[in-house]
C-alpha cells in the first residue's frame, strides 16, 4: 500500500497511456470487422490525447478533487492541512497529561501520508488509506516514531497504528486511537486546522487554527 513511504501512487503516466492504447486498439479492431478503415489522423492523435488525459488526471488528483463545485461529487473527505490535536498516552512518564501535537495529512485524491509532530520527537506514516465502513470513513495507518537524540532510551523509536474517524457534521474532524509495538496506546482528538503542511513542531505552534 504505497511505495513512497505510505503514500499511495496515482496510476502512472504508462499505466493511464496503455488503457488509451488498448482502447484505442479495440476501436480499430472492431472498425476492421465491420469492413470499415482506420483513419491514420486518428492513430495520429491518440499520442496527443492520452498525453491530455494523463494532465486532467494529474490535475484532478492533485487539486481539482478539492475544489467546491467538484468536491460536491466525489465522496472522499478531504483532510489535506495539518491539525491540532489533543493527544492522551498511557505512556507512564506522561500519563494523565494532555499532550499537545499536530497531525499533517498530505493528500491527493489517491493517495495520503501522515505525519505526526510532538514537542520530543514526530513520526510518519509506513502506510495509510481512507476505508469506508458502512458510510463512516476511517483513516488507518502504520507509522514509525522517531525521537529526538536528548529524548531518554525509556522512549525509543517504535512503530505503531491509529485508526482515526472522521466526522463531516459540524465540521470535519477526526478521532480515534493509537497503539505502540511497545505495549503504550491513547486517544487523539483534531481541535483545530491549518491548510499550510508543517515539518516541525515550532513552525505548527505558532499558527493560528480554525476551530
Amino acid at each position: 500500500m504505497g511505495q513512497d513511504r505510505g503514500c499511495l501512487s496515482v496510476p502512472n503516466s504508462a499505466w493511464t497511456r496503455g488503457i488509451i492504447l488498448v482502447a484505442a486498439a479495440i476501436s480499430g479492431a472492431l472498425a476492421l470487422l465491420q469492413g470499415g478503415k482506420i483513419d491514420s489522423a486518428l492513430l495520429r492523435a491518440v499520442f496527443p490525447a492520452s498525453s491530455a488525459v494523463i494532465f486532467l488526471l494529474f490535475i484532478f488528483d492533485r487539486w481539482a478533487w478539492r475544489w467546491p463545485l467538484v468536491g460536491g461529487l466525489v465522496t472522499r473527505p478531504n483532510l489535506h492541512g495539518t491539525w491540532k490535536c489533543e493527544l492522551r498516552s498511557s505512556y507512564e512518564a506522561r500519563a494523565g497529561e494532555v499532550i499537545e501535537s499536530y497531525l499533517v495529512i498530505d493528500q491527493t485524491y489517491t493517495r495520503i501520508c501522515v505525519r505526526m509532530l510532538f514537542d520530543r520527537s514526530q513520526s510518519i506514516s509506513t502506510s495509510g488509506d481512507l476505508v469506508d465502513e458502512g458510510g463512516r470513513c476511517v483513516l488507518y495507518y502504520v507509522f514509525r516514531s522517531e525521537k529526538s537524540a536528548l529524548e531518554p532510551d525509556s522512549n525509543p523509536p517504535a512503530r505503531g497504528a491509529a485508526d482515526l474517524k472522521v466526522s463531516r457534521k459540524p465540521r470535519v474532524a477526526l478521532e480515534g486511537d493509537y497503539w505502540m509495538e511497545r505495549g503504550t496506546k491513547g486517544t487523539l482528538a483534531t481541535v483545530g486546522r491549518s491548510k499550510t503542511l508543517y515539518d516541525a513542531f515550532p513552525a505548527a505552534q505558532r499558527d493560528a487554527f480554525d476551530e
